[in-house]
């Protein structure tokens, strides 16, 4: 399938990939530039992207999903009705599960029309009650593992309703970027239970990126016109955050990364 696409497909494949590893850090970050930039690529309406535990055969317990990033919906009345019918319809009733559950290897990638039949989908509840309702229809699922022992990423891509349904081009740059991203995750990408940036306050991202400068509390204090016990509290903080009790501890945490964009969330 990899045929399908031209060397121009795979540079913005490798590209996109790149600006990932440039957010790495950042688990938002990286995730949500991921999913902006293959919605550009493959022309897509909604992507939901997630980690996920114990996929497949061979399980120690059951699947859960782990920091489920959505984006591209219509609107919000769109989004909520998606999200009311994901908490009530469990995993397990639906077509996508029996795939999921002989999950064994490195890689699975269906289209819609794999999972369901083409008449069989646009004769479903599923179509004509949910998806239509959110405005998407066509999609493909992509599951691959990661190097984390039981960990593997799924992202679902989906076409608008009425628009033409996805090709091998699409496909083959959604595995594409896909491959990549997961041999990057817990190495240059932070993998989902990492302690999240968005979840600082604007000074203690201030503080921090003093920190992975290497400045001194002193230093610190002296930049930001706080006092250097203001300043002890909130590297205190950080330690908490990170789960870490030195500031060795934290800065090792980065090492492989590249710096995050720590500017106020504000800006």
């Amino acid at each position: 399938m990899l045929d399908s696409m031209t060397a121009t497909d795979t540079h913005a494949c490798h590209e996109l990939v790149g600006d990932c590893r440039g957010r790495g850090a950042d688990l938002d970050g990286w995730r949500v530039r991921l999913l902006q930039g293959l919605r550009e690529l493959v022309h897509a309406q909604v992507i939901i992207f997630a980690e996920l535990v114990n996929l497949g055969s061979g399980a120690d317990g059951p699947m859960r999903s782990l920091a489920t990033h959505r984006i591209g919906w219509p609107d919000d009345g769109s989004e909520r009705r998606w999200r009311e019918y994901t908490a009530s319809v469990p995993v397990e009733r639906t077509p996508e599960f029996a795939y999921f559950n002989r999950f064994s290897g490195a890689s699975l990638t269906l289209s819609r029309d794999e999972i369901w039949g083409r008449e069989s989908w646009y004769r479903s509840k599923t179509f004509n009650e949910i998806h239509r309702a959110c405005g998407i229809d066509d999609y493909v699922m992509s599951v691959r593992a990661t190097a984390i022992p039981g960990r593997s990423l799924s992202i679902w891509v989906h076409r608008e309703v009425g628009a033409p349904g996805l090709t091998d081009r699409d496909r083959a740059m959604i595995g594409l970027v896909h491959d990549s991203v997961c041999r990057e995750v817990g190495g240059f990408l932070a993998p989902a239970d990492a302690p999240r940036l968005a979840d600082l306050t604007d000074r203690r991202r201030e503080v921090l990126a003093h920190l992975l400068r290497g400045d001194s509390e002193k230093q610190i204090a002296f930049a930001l016109e706080l006092g250097r016990a203001t300043v002890h509290e909130h590297v205190l903080a950080l330690y908490r955050h990170f789960g870490v009790s030195s500031r060795g501890e934290l800065l090792a945490g980065f090492i492989g990364r590249a710096r995050p964009d720590l500017s106020p969330v504000g800006n």
